[in-house]
C-alpha cells in the first residue's frame, strides 16, 4: 500500500513540474489596449504586427531586437547590445493563441518639466494565422 501512495505522489509531482511552454514564434497583432487597468480603452490604431523569430529575434515596432522570456517577464534589448534591456513587460499567457502584456510608461508632464507621470498599460495580443 505504501508503494502505491509513493507512486501516486511521484506521478503528481512529475505532472505538475512538466508544464508545456507556450511558443511566441510567429506574428502577433494587438487586439486591445487598456490604460491604468481602467475601462479606458485606447484604440490601437495602426500598431505594427510583432513578429517573434526562432532564434530569440523579434521585430518590435519595425526594430530588430532580441528577446528573453523568463517566468512571467518578457525582456527586449537591441541586437547590438543584448545585455542592455530596452523594454520589459509582464506577460500573461491566456492560451496558445493569446497573451497579455503589461508595462509601465513614463510620460513627462507638461506643467512640471523634468517630472514624469507613470501610466500602466495592458495590451492583449492574438496570433495571426
Amino acid at each position: 500500500m505504501r508503494e502505491i501512495i509513493y507512486l501516486f505522489i511521484l506521478i503528481i509531482i512529475f505532472s505538475c513540474s512538466s508544464t508545456s511552454e507556450v511558443s511566441l514564434e510567429g506574428k502577433w497583432e494587438q487586439n486591445l489596449l487598456l490604460e491604468d487597468y481602467e475601462e479606458k480603452v485606447i484604440e490601437p490604431g495602426s500598431v505594427p504586427i510583432i513578429s517573434f523569430q526562432s532564434d530569440n529575434l523579434v521585430f518590435y515596432y519595425n526594430n530588430l531586437m532580441v528577446y528573453e522570456l523568463t517566468d512571467d517577464s518578457l525582456y527586449l534589448a537591441h541586437e547590438e547590445y543584448p545585455t542592455d534591456i530596452v523594454r520589459s513587460f509582464k506577460i500573461d499567457f491566456l492560451d496558445s493563441e493569446h497573451f497579455n502584456l503589461t508595462y509601465l510608461r513614463k510620460i513627462e508632464m507638461d506643467t512640471f518639466p523634468k517630472y514624469f507621470r507613470s501610466i500602466i498599460y495592458k495590451s492583449q495580443w492574438s496570433k495571426v494565422n
